[in-house]
């Protein structure tokens, strides 16, 4: 198996996407431009990492992006340690994330991913919406 970044996964509300850029020829432009449109805030947990791999890889680069750990961290002092997706999405939105080991540690790169890749790909890209969405929209609107 390679180091390379296999997915991209993207959700704005309920909707998600499940790109396998492991296998794309070409990387569309409207990919690039939509990852490069300013009005959206790219989330997760070390982004900033994701982001670098990516454009290392791929030659993909985003407008913006916040680390929701460190927001997390930032908004509730001494609440939290190092939190993993899982503990976010419970304490900040109330999501019970199930997060079977034998599909995360599964092979990412298969050209095709199975049902229950599928599903927990969009699961963590849906929690990472919703957590960045409450922490930096609803909270800092208060």
């Amino acid at each position: 198996m390679s180091n390379k970044s296999a997915t991209l996964q993207l959700c704005i509300d309920e909707k998600c996407l499940i790109l396998q850029l492991f296998y794309m020829d070409d990387i569309p432009e409207s990919l690039k431009s939509f990852l490069l449109n300013p009005k959206f805030t790219y989330v997760g947990i070390e982004v900033a990492d994701d982001i670098l791999k990516l454009k290392n890889e791929y030659g993909l680069d985003c407008s913006s992006s916040s680390d929701i750990r460190a927001v997390a961290k930032n908004h509730w002092p001494g609440r939290f340690r190092r939190p993993g997706l899982k503990d976010l999405a419970l304490e900040v939105c109330g999501l019970n994330m199930m997060k079977p080991k034998h599909v995360s540690m599964s092979n990412w790169e298969a050209r095709e991913l199975n049902n229950a890749q599928v599903e927990y790909a969009c699961i963590d890209a849906y929690a990472s919406y919703k957590i960045g969405h409450k922490l930096l929209i609803e909270l800092s609107a208060n």
